[in-house]
């Protein structure tokens, strides 16, 4: 078996099982024998291409694959300024870090820095959550027109697995709240437990639109914290937006 071949078998595993993996996943999910796992899993992250999770001991997905994955569709500027403020966020509020981006009906978590509040769950880079559940998908779905939106949902609102749970109607009032206040907000939604405060800033160069959050334990969002937190992913995304020209923010 060739190196290309195990490379995208392992990245598949990955993706079957919505996190990174480890030799004993690929012995049992791949029969590949214990020593082959080791050496291969240790190429790959000495290549760059994963990167091991000091915590989990997982590998993960590395910014390679991410990066030349979006490589036509972002500007690298947009992402590296947006990572910038969001560290600085991430050390002042003691809260996780997400960097997502749009894809079809998807939101894909691009950049994830771990925060000092332990949280039940962590994305990994990589993972793909439902646009219109997250705060991150909100933010970027209030870029576009009303019929911007329903055409990208379109296939999901005729789909007999998801348009009887989702609520076309309700979910446009939330993204008109969205676009008045310029942030958005999720407690206990996609992942109980977890809490997030969202903005999205946009590249009007090449239209490519990112979306950055706060995440948190949801017993820690009550209105004083989400009130301070708003506020603050607000001061970056007008930051992010003074230096790729983002006149959403200037309003």
């Amino acid at each position: 078996m060739s190196i290309l071949i195990t490379t995208a078998n392992i990245l598949r595993l990955m993706s079957q099982l919505e996190r990174g993996v480890t030799v004993k996943d690929l012995t049992e999910h791949l029969a590949m024998p214990k020593s082959t796992a080791a050496r291969v899993l240790k190429q790959l992250k000495d290549s760059g291409f994963v990167d091991k999770n000091r915590q989990s001991q997982q590998y993960e997905p590395g910014l390679m694959f991410l990066d030349a994955s979006y490589l036509v569709r972002r500007h690298s500027s947009l992402i590296d300024v947006t990572e910038k403020a969001l560290r600085e966020l991430c050390q002042q509020t003691g809260h996780t870090g997400y960097v997502s981006i749009m894809d079809k009906n998807d939101v894909l978590a691009l950049r994830v820095i771990p925060g000092s509040h332990p949280l039940q769950v962590v994305t990994h880079p990589g993972k793909r959550s439902s646009v219109w559940g997250t705060s991150t998908g909100r933010a970027i779905l209030s870029r576009m027109t009303d019929a911007q939106i329903a055409a990208q949902l379109r296939e999901t609102l005729e789909d007999p697995a998801f348009g009887s749970t989702l609520d076309f109607a309700q979910l446009m009032q939330r993204i008109n709240q969205v676009r008045d206040r310029h942030w958005s907000a999720a407690i206990n939604e996609l992942v109980s437990g977890v809490a997030s405060v969202s903005c999205s800033v946009k590249d009007p160069g090449n239209g490519e639109c990112l979306a950055f959050c706060l995440s948190f334990p949801a017993a820690m969002a009550d209105d004083a914290e989400i009130d301070r937190l708003s506020t603050l992913v607000c001061s970056a995304a007008k930051k992010i937006a003074q230096i790729v020209g983002d006149r959403y923010w200037s309003c």
